[in-house]
């Protein structure tokens, strides 16, 4: 007779549900499909930011785990959040491609925070016997640690979403050693790829070795013989999920309409949260290239760029809105046809399942063209839907995602090379319907056999020991 799964504890900046007017609902999103599943098999708890909401459920019916509130105020929000977290963490990770803000403040609050979800893990943990915990990313680098201070022998993971960059980049945050250190608090650190495993490896080597910490191959050993595993462990989608909606009734009739709107046309299509490392810039320039190079392409081709609204409060994403918004419409104003249809349709929202997957469906050709990125679903996602509708679509694929390590069978690009961008969007139109069938079906077989199930088994695993 097998034992039963040990529980989790989960723990992550935001709780997985939201408020929708009259009640409570799961949250979209790639981690909480991750995690509902094998949580409401093993049992367990969720600790998370309320979001500012005083009445969050601690359960729902549909979860069949506690959920564990953390309370923040607003100052803390601004500082931890809105500043240490997505002006000085998020750009840092990232290569810097914007300049991290380095705030004492900010730094202080996000160790207050970090404080308040290790309290509210280890409360959790008391009343979850032999419960794995496993914490999630950069917002709570330094949770590991401080709940092993309280239960050294808590077994634990951390997952990083994010990429980490090189010892160099990484050395420029002031607190780096006190990050470090927070992270080897877990048993097992996790990464997308192993790019990303090799740089934060080396990064403790170079940044750590007076705390006397040493490396071993892919792992730490702390000064009191401690030895901290790291793996890298691809994040996936749930293939049977975006398969059931994507053949839905719904998603066939929002096909019709999309279709229709862009008949006789060839759609490129781009879907993004609006993040200034998505290189949605760099994709509409791109396009605007191959308009100006093959005006006979100007009638025949059209762009549907999907753009999520993302931190609207940053000066950073502000400013990134005007500049994608005002591209846009020169691209329009210069190439649109008397009496015909503008070339490049902007949505600036979120769309509902059936509708993204209808839009996945009529796309020819996917741009997926991040200037850097952790992994990037989006790729998984079209790939699943063309699979799934035995359709033959084409990628075009930044090799800077973690995506790139495993759908190799796509149209690599360099996002900062705006013309060779266009060239390989001019190529993707022109391959042979064979070349895609063939592309598409092998990612879509190693997307459904890696898919995030079985993440979540591998990862689990791990962090069971």
């Amino acid at each position: 007779m097998q034992d039963s799964p040990r529980p989790v504890v989960a723990v992550a900046n935001r709780l997985p549900v939201h408020d929708v007017g009259d009640g409570w609902q799961l949250s979209p999103g790639g981690l909480v499909t991750a995690l509902k599943p094998v949580m409401s098999a093993r049992s367990g708890a969720w600790v998370g930011w309320d979001g500012g909401s005083k009445d969050t459920p601690t359960r729902l019916p549909e979860l069949s785990i506690e959920l564990a509130p953390v309370r923040l105020s607003a100052a803390q929000v601004r500082d931890y959040y809105h500043g240490f977290a997505n002006r000085t963490l998020w750009p840092l990770l990232h290569n810097a491609i914007e300049k991290p803000v380095f705030e004492r403040s900010w730094w202080k609050a996000y160790g207050d925070v970090n404080a308040r979800f290790a309290d509210a893990a280890v409360k959790a943990l008391d009343a979850t016997p032999d419960a794995l915990l496993w914490v999630h990313d950069y917002h709570l680098l330094l949770v590991p640690e401080l709940v092993r201070a309280r239960r050294p022998e808590q077994r634990t993971g951390f997952f990083l979403h994010t990429p980490w960059p090189s010892p160099d980049v990484f050395a420029r945050v002031p607190w780096r050693k006190e990050l470090l250190l927070g992270l080897l608090g877990a048993d097992v650190v996790s990464f997308h790829t192993g790019r990303y495993l090799t740089n934060f490896v080396r990064a403790c080597g170079r940044l750590l070795k007076d705390e006397g910490v040493r490396v071993s191959g892919d792992s730490l050993v702390l000064p009191d013989g401690r030895t901290v595993r790291t793996s890298a462990s691809p994040i996936s989608i749930d293939v049977a999920q975006f398969g059931k909606v994507a053949t839905s009734e719904q998603a066939d009739a929002d096909l019709a309409v999309v279709q229709e709107q862009f008949a006789g046309r060839t759609v490129l299509l781009g879907v993004d949260r609006l993040d200034y490392t998505k290189g949605i810039v760099e994709r509409l320039l791109a396009f605007e290239a191959l308009l100006e190079r093959r005006p006979d392409l100007r009638e025949q081709v059209v762009l549907v760029q999907v753009a999520v609204p993302s931190r609207d409060d940053v000066r950073e994403y502000r400013q990134l809105r005007s500049n994608v918004e005002q591209i846009a419409g020169r691209i329009n104003g210069r190439f649109t046809q008397p009496g015909k249809d503008v070339p490049v349709h902007y949505l600036y929202r979120s769309l509902a399942p059936q509708a993204l997957s209808a839009y996945y469906a009529a796309a020819d050709v996917m741009l997926v063209t991040p200037l850097v990125d952790g992994m990037n679903l989006v790729a998984k996602e079209y790939v699943a839907v063309q699979d799934a509708r035995g359709l033959c679509g084409a990628l075009v694929l930044s090799e800077f995602t973690g995506a790139a390590d495993e759908l190799e069978e796509s149209l690599l690009c360099n996002p900062f090379d705006v013309e060779g961008l266009s060239a390989i969007v001019e190529r993707a139109l022109e391959m042979p319907v064979e070349q895609r069938r063939a592309a598409m079906s092998a990612m879509g077989r190693r997307v459904t056999e890696h898919d995030v199930h079985s993440w979540v088994d591998v990862q689990l695993a791990d962090i069971g020991g």
